[in-house]
Formats: structure tokens, sequence, C-alpha cells
């Protein structure tokens, strides 16, 4: 999992723990998809909220520098909306339903 600059907006800890029980690699592979997953939703909501004009200019930035603290500050100059708000939404949702899965599947996987 690469550093993303939302990253303190979307803690997976909570998803994480529910999966202790299982073996390293299966653990690891389930890690990595909630991640892409998560990641997937967070630039959805972000798209969908920074005007067209902007995406390529974002993107660019991202893909150049995913980490960079700056590209925060670059969305939040041409939006109407608290990004940090709606990833942090978006975020949780997502967890909530990655979680029911999880729990979910451990539940089918006992009997």
């Amino acid at each position: 999992m690469a550093k993303i600059f939302y990253d303190h907006l979307v803690a997976i800890d909570e998803l994480v723990i529910e999966l202790d029980s299982l073996d390293a690699v299966a653990r690891q592979e389930i890690i990595n998809l909630m991640d892409e997953t998560l990641h997937h939703h967070v630039l959805d909501t972000i798209l969908t909220h920074l005007p067209q004009e902007h995406h390529t200019a974002f993107l660019e930035r991202f893909h150049r520098s995913p980490h960079d603290p700056e590209l925060l500050i670059f969305l939040k100059q041409y939006m109407v909306i608290d990004i940090e708000n709606e990833i942090r939404k978006t975020s949780q949702k997502i967890k909530r339903n990655l979680l029911s899965a999880v729990k979910k599947s451990k539940h089918t996987s006992l009997r």
C-alpha cells in the first residue's frame, strides 16, 4: 500500500483487525483488495466533485506524486464542497460495506 495524500482521512485499521484469523497471504490479498476498492471510490468522489476542466491537471499531479499533501490544497481551491469530509463519508460507507462482507464471509465459513 503506497502512501497517498488522503490516507489520513481513510483509515482501514478496523477492517484489518477483522482479518487477523486469516493466514498471512490471504490476509494481505484481502487488505490489498480493500485498499484498491477504497482508492477507486475515493477517486470517484474526487472526480465527481472536481469541475471537469481540472481533472487532467489533478490526475497528472496525482500520477506524478500521489503522496503529495499539496494535492488536497489543489482540490480545495476548485471545489465548493468540503472534500475532506466527502472523502471521509465515502470511506466510512465503503468500510461499513466491506466490514459487513468480511463478517458475513466469516459467519458463512463457520457453517
